[in-house]
């Protein structure tokens, strides 16, 4: 290693995930520890020089993570020692703020050992390297201005250094300025070769292929925790990258020696446009099409296809294969066609070129390496067994003072096991089920809930990491009641991310349950004939028309209601309205609503009839068995329909030519049901539910209809 610290410092409240994290890398590293932000700046301050990197909570008792980094950068010291970020909360915004704040990375709990030990590995070469880069451009810059009467011969010697840094600091392929160099004079020899209007001499491509591995200097401006990141960047560190092309022209204008040469003038073109696009959409100039130089095109084009066939920090290399057909289908950009033509030609050519085309090399070192762990018990020290021991015993008398049923699936072995609870509530003395034997859970669950449940619990995942069911379980021998399930996932990710199993809880809501059912009933049904009520009718008949083709609302008034009222009391009043509510409800088909107004009032919806035929059939027979005898008078029922979308828009203004169509029918003799048409408009009425609904009177619904129909329609 280059580096030549001993020291890693672990921050962490909860002491388990501290041990864990010193198994990873106690035989390597001295351990440091802090439980705090606050203890863990004091151990910074004394040990700054010989810290090679800090593990670093973000949620903390006295100091949080974040405020540790805003101290370490007011101080310097984030500038020579990295901080990996550990945290159990994986949203944008604590990502971004690790990331602004100067973390080089963000590890999510619960985190795979190996991959922990791979970053932080990774992470404290990189940083030795960059240190030590860093002082060799610093040292090459002096030699510059103390040498510059030299460059002029030197000058292919510098931009190599140059270039081997810029790769170095980005941690790409030390391969890459080499494969651009040949990639880029191979498609510019088969372009002149090919096509004759590309005026370019052996020479011109010579200077131009050397010239293509400055493309990238400009990138030495970028800060690391941009250029190296693993994951995607955000809008603001991408406008931080594509400033590498002007920072690139910067840095070349400031060597003296070279802006009187062709040389310096390839370099300077490529630096700024070899992020142009054929289409006009690349940057920093945004020119289209002929307005790129053909070198700075030909650079570019092998920039995207070694990027793609390399391993990078956010990702693997690519086949040539599929790089080629990424190129094609524009996943990379718009390129000219005559270079992609060229591109093709060559694309065998390449395949036999060492380090540019990775063919089906062995497997690498590392990954070798981690095979051979998996077949390693991890040694577990006696402070982390004791800290374990803790952890479960923990768990066992949260459950046994929780009055909540705590279950644990075991995937592997297909058991259930139960707290102690269980037996309490069911008093059945097995908590530990095999679920192998069908069967066994089927005594406190329905069926089909228990399969559903398996089925649900097969989606969770590291993203989904929460089931949460109310259905209704029979534990305690008196029948089904209401029962809140969470279930959440046990996982692996030591090397694969694999489900061993569940934990969960079962809570009774039975009566939370049953008063959200009363309420919704209150709310939304009629309390004498338990139909909809007029609020909620029109909700759900509003929400229909959303989604209508054709519908009809029918308006529906009792004839003679009052005299039934009047001769035989209300108590015999009310049985007649529920058996009008029960002989509506009856004849309605999927999607057809019935509700009580008020009153002797009700509305019914017919959603998406066949014909206006079919549907006179089906009301003519409604109102034949709305009528009834009574020993002084004969009960009938008048209705008025109108149609939608024809006679209106909405469930308030067919309400209204209903009620309309319904004065027609009373007007008429009663015991008639008219469909709406201009004619109605010029019968003399006042429409209650214009009245009521528009200006929301709350006065009794009765009342107002024997105000204003009074008896004067015989009713």
């Amino acid at each position: 290693m280059i580096n030549k610290k001993t020291k890693i410092l672990i921050v962490d409240d909860i002491e388990l995930n501290r041990a864990l994290l010193c198994e990873m890398f106690q035989s390597k590293y001295e351990i440091l520890e802090a439980e705090d932000g606050k203890s863990a700046l004091r151990i910074i301050e004394q040990e700054k020089d010989n810290l090679a990197i800090i593990l670093l909570d973000v949620v903390m008792p006295i100091m949080d993570g974040f405020s540790v980094l805003e101290i370490m950068n007011e101080k310097g010291w984030i500038d020579f020692i990295p901080v990996i970020m550990i945290t159990a909360e994986v949203s944008d915004n604590v990502m971004g703020s690790g990331y602004e704040l100067g973390a080089m990375d963000i590890i999510n709990k619960p985190f795979n050992p190996n991959i922990v030990n791979k970053r932080v590995e990774n992470i404290i070469e990189n940083f030795a390297y960059k240190n030590s880069l860093e002082q060799m451009v610093e040292n090459q810059a002096r030699k510059i201005r103390e040498q510059s009467e030299r460059l002029h011969e030197n000058n292919l010697r510098l931009i190599d250094a140059l270039s081997s840094i810029i790769e170095f600091k980005n941690t790409e392929s030390a391969q890459h300025v080499f494969n651009i160099r040949i990639i880029t004079k191979m498609l510019l020899n088969t372009l002149v070769e090919i096509r004759t209007d590309y005026h370019l001499t052996q020479n011109q491509i010579e200077l131009i292929s050397e010239a293509a591995a400055m493309h990238d200097i400009g990138k030495i401006a970028v800060p690391d925790s941009i250029l190296n990141k693993p994951g995607k960047l955000t809008p603001e560190e991408f406008e931080v990258i594509k400033e590498h092309t002007i920072n690139g022209c910067e840095i070349l204008e400031h060597i003296a020696g070279i802006k009187e040469m062709d040389f310096y003038h390839y370099c300077y073109d490529i630096c700024r446009h070899h992020h142009e696009k054929w289409n006009g959409k690349g940057y920093p100039d945004g020119l289209v099409g002929n307005e790129i130089s053909i070198w700075a095109q030909a650079v570019s084009l092998a920039d995207a296809y070694d990027a793609l066939t390399s391993k990078r920090v956010y990702k693997d290399a690519y086949s040539s294969e599929v790089a080629m057909q990424m190129i094609l289908n524009e996943e990379c950009g718009v390129f000219n066609p005559d270079l992609l033509e060229c591109l093709i030609q060559i694309l065998p050519l390449l395949a036999e070129k060492n380090g540019i085309i990775k063919k089906d090399n062995p497997e690498p070192i590392e990954t070798i390496k981690v095979e051979k762990q998996k077949k390693q018990p991890m040694d577990v020290s006696a402070r982390t067994l004791r800290l374990l021991e803790m952890e479960r015993q923990k768990y066992k008398i949260i459950s046994e003072l929780s009055d909540e049923i705590i279950f644990e699936y075991d995937k592997e072995n297909d058991k259930i096991i139960f707290s102690e609870e269980f037996h309490k509530i069911t008093g059945n003395d097995t908590i530990v089920f095999d679920l192998k034997k069908k069967g066994t859970l089927l005594q406190y669950i329905r069926e089909e809930d228990y399969y559903f449940i398996m089925s649900k619990v097969e989606e969770l995942s590291l993203e989904n990491k929460m089931l949460h069911l109310e259905l209704q379980l029979n534990l305690n021998g008196n029948g089904y009641e209401w029962y809140s399930v969470r279930i959440s996932g046990l996982w692996d990710i030591s090397y694969e991310v694999k489900c061993m199993g569940y934990v969960g809880k079962i809570v009774n809501i039975e009566d939370e349950k049953q008063k959200s059912i009363e309420l919704e009933k209150a709310a939304n049904y009629d309390s004498l004939t338990k139909i909809f009520n007029r609020h909620a009718v029109e909700t759900i008949i509003s929400d229909y028309l959303k989604t209508a083709s054709s519908a009809a609302v029918c308006f529906i008034d009792i004839d003679n209601f009052k005299m039934v009222n009047d001769h035989y009391g209300h108590i015999f009043g009310d049985n007649v309205l529920k058996r009008i509510a029960t002989i509506v409800q009856k004849n309605l088909k999927e999607k057809e609503v019935v509700g009580r107004l008020g009153g002797d009032e009700f509305v019914v919806y017919i959603h998406d009839y066949e014909t206006k035929e079919a549907l006179h059939k089906r009301l003519e027979i409604l109102r034949a068995e709305l009528k009834m005898e009574l020993n002084d008078f004969v009960l009938s029922g008048s209705l008025g329909v109108s149609f939608y979308p024809e006679n209106g828009k909405d469930y308030r203004e067919l309400l209204y030519k209903a009620d309309q169509a319904l004065y027609y029918s009373k007007y008429h003799g009663k015991d008639v049901c008219h469909y709406y048409s201009k004619e109605c408009e010029n019968i003399p009425f006042r429409s209650l539910v214009s009245n009521v609904d528009d200006y929301g009177d709350e006065v009794d619904y009765i009342g107002q209809l024997l105000k204003l129909k009074g008896d004067s329609s015989s009713k």
